[in-house]
């Protein structure tokens, strides 16, 4: 049960329980019930107990786990997500106001200084220093969902390393330079295997451009870090006819398909994308001209063979999977 030590805050009390009833999210706690007083005002909330882990130490084991690094954010993403999808801004995101449920799913709290999202303008600048993106820095700043796109950038670092870089301390913040990329505290694809991919690194970074225009949506974020958690799970099914020809994946990740003298077709599995690697002959997909470096689409036909050549030509279908991502 949530209530408020000084009633005459009872009005974030009340942002709080608009902003958790309009939003349905698995990433967002639950409201229970409504406490009401003897005149029908509203004194108090029941509201989800999260009996999970929180992660104000995580960075200790950050870089040892870039999966469940990965995982986290994804979760934080997919909250903004959905309630920027009904027209909430959160306005306070930070490690202190998240939490693992008893099932391990991790969700978000504290809406007391929540907005609707349709040009509200603050009058008195709440929030966390740090999280707080530099355009709040004016007197009347209007909220925007980007605002807590830059919240979710600086937890990417919170959650990275146990101090930020002396750019993301400033008032405003990035005054003097830009920030580092929080690939520079975490280990990347490129050092070892199960590092942060470039996509991962550059979307974060994004988060936390001080432009709010070059920031990603919730959905862009939550989007890439998916692909990214679905790594190495993807299937794909070429079939000519009624007959399966090669079945793609992380344990037969290269396949060719060659039929006589109309075409030849090299795919490999990256763990992302079905990256077509060498073309000879006359192959299109879907009737476009393909060539090394094109990306398969999750449903296309591959035909070999001139176009002019009519019926003669061979087809051959391709199917992916659609991997969900298990947290």
């Amino acid at each position: 049960m949530k209530v408020m030590q000084d009633t005459a805050n009872n009005v974030q009390l009340q942002n709080e329980i608009k902003g958790l009833c309009k939003a349905r999210s698995r990433h967002v706690v639950e409201v229970y019930d409504v406490i009401t007083n003897e005149k029908g005002e509203i004194a108090g909330v029941i509201i989800e107990r999260l009996r999970g882990r929180d992660f104000s130490a995580f960075h200790k084991e950050a870089a040892i786990n870039p999966l469940g690094y990965l995982k986290i954010l994804y979760q934080l993403a997919c909250a903004l997500r959905d309630l920027h999808a009904v027209g909430i801004i959160h306005r306070d995101l930070k490690l202190d106001n998240f939490k693992e449920s008893a099932a391990g799913v991790i969700k978000l709290f504290d809406f007391g200084i929540s907005s609707p999202d349709g040009g509200y303008q603050t009058k008195q600048n709440k929030g966390t220093l740090t999280y707080a993106a530099p355009e709040l820095y004016v007197a009347g700043a209007t909220i925007t969902p980007e605002m807590d796109i830059y919240a979710l950038g600086i937890c990417a670092w919170a959650l990275a390393y146990p101090i930020f870089p002396p750019e993301l301390m400033e008032k405003p913040p990035q005054k003097s330079a830009r920030a580092p990329s929080v690939g520079t505290v975490m280990p990347t694809a490129d050092k070892q295997p199960d590092g942060l991919h470039k996509e991962v690194v550059d979307i974060l970074d994004a988060c936390i451009d001080p432009c709010p225009k070059n920031r990603p949506s919730a959905d862009e974020v939550s989007s890439v870090l998916a692909k990214h958690l679905s790594r190495n799970k993807h299937r794909g099914l070429f079939v000519q006819g009624v007959e399966e020809v090669f079945e793609l994946s992380v344990k037969e990740p290269t396949v060719t398909l060659k039929i006589g003298a109309l075409g030849r077709l090299r795919v490999n599995y990256d763990g992302l994308r079905f990256l077509i690697t060498e073309v000879e002959g006359s192959v299109s997909i879907n009737n476009i001209p393909t060539e090394p470096g094109h990306v398969l689409h999750e449903a296309c036909v591959i035909g070999f063979g001139a176009p002019d050549l009519g019926p003669a030509r061979e087809w051959v279908t391709f199917f992916s999977s659609h991997p969900e991502v298990v947290l």
